[in-house]
């Protein structure tokens, strides 16, 4: 992001949420291998929404068990550490912004997609860097939330885009680069730069439009940006900019990183996005 775009945003948008200290800490967590199942469960009991929304989870027919489970320590070894995981962060992330839309733009869509992407990610992860898969969940979850952010502090510019955008059929960012000197990515990786997410988040949630301006850590941007466009591709979620994206419009060196053709994917990572997406349609319901 060069600094003339970066100064706009900083006077456009100058009252972003803080992060929580409940996703403080969990990201504190998922970045550390000598954490336990009982360190995750100590900060969601401080959390009553979160710790709610897990138990609401657990007993979903989604996950479909026999018995009502009551308390968390059942629901997290049930669900997994990486389930409960992803719920939490995903319930607080969610907490963040007014999921009432100012204008006509909705809000559902979009968070589906962006569950898609976390899915999506993490597919990539474990076939090809199985060590960084929550990472790249996060860096999926989040990529999108610059989209909140404009439509929250300036909607009428932003609602003009996007209406723009489905009319002409042009991806959403290029309508806000010519509107706003900077796009809905700009403003993510300026959210996750002012939360004091490490930088290979904050970078890969910047260029996943942009992936040819990657430097380092070209692995996760290459990821957040195929994920993207997998699930547009596929209308896992839509707010509108999904028909000029196809499987050829994937970065060609993240194309062949993850052994991606003109056809699609193959082999293990099909298997796996496959599974996954599986996944994400019922993960979604769980936020209904």
């Amino acid at each position: 992001m060069n600094e003339n775009a970066r100064n706009k945003i900083v006077e456009k948008i100058r009252d972003m949420p803080t992060l929580p200290s409940t996703v403080a800490q969990i990201i504190s967590v998922t970045n550390d291998p000598e954490a336990s199942v009982d360190d995750l469960k100590k900060i969601i009991e401080a959390d009553q929404v979160v710790a709610g929304r897990i138990l609401r989870a657990v007993n979903s027919a989604y996950y479909g068990f026999p018995r009502q489970v009551d308390t968390l320590s059942k629901a997290i070894v049930i669900l997994g550490f990486n389930n409960v995981r992803s719920i939490a962060l995903s319930v607080s992330f969610m907490e963040l912004f007014p999921m009432k839309s100012p204008n006509s733009f909705s809000y559902i869509q979009l968070w589906a997609h962006a569950v898609g992407v976390a899915h999506c990610a993490r597919s990539i992860a474990r076939v090809f860097n199985p060590r960084q898969t929550e990472q790249y969940f996060v860096a999926g979850l989040l990529h999108d939330i610059g989209i909140v952010a404009m439509n929250q502090c300036f909607p009428d510019d932003f609602i003009n885009c996007y209406n723009t955008a489905v009319k002409l059929k042009r991806p959403l960012f290029e309508v806000e680069v010519e509107r706003f000197e900077f796009d809905h990515a700009d403003v993510s990786q300026f959210v996750a730069d002012k939360w004091l997410l490490p930088a290979s988040l904050s970078t890969a949630i910047g260029l996943h439009h942009r992936p040819h301006e990657a430097k380092d850590n070209d692995k996760i941007v290459y990821a957040i940006h195929t994920a993207d466009i997998i699930c547009k591709t596929m209308s896992f979620g839509d707010y509108g900019d999904n028909a000029p994206f196809s499987i050829d419009s994937i970065h060609k060196p993240a194309a062949k990183m993850f052994e991606i053709t003109h056809e699609g994917t193959s082999g293990n990572l099909k298997k796996s996005i496959a599974e996954d997406l599986k996944e994400a349609e019922g993960f979604v319901k769980l936020f209904d």
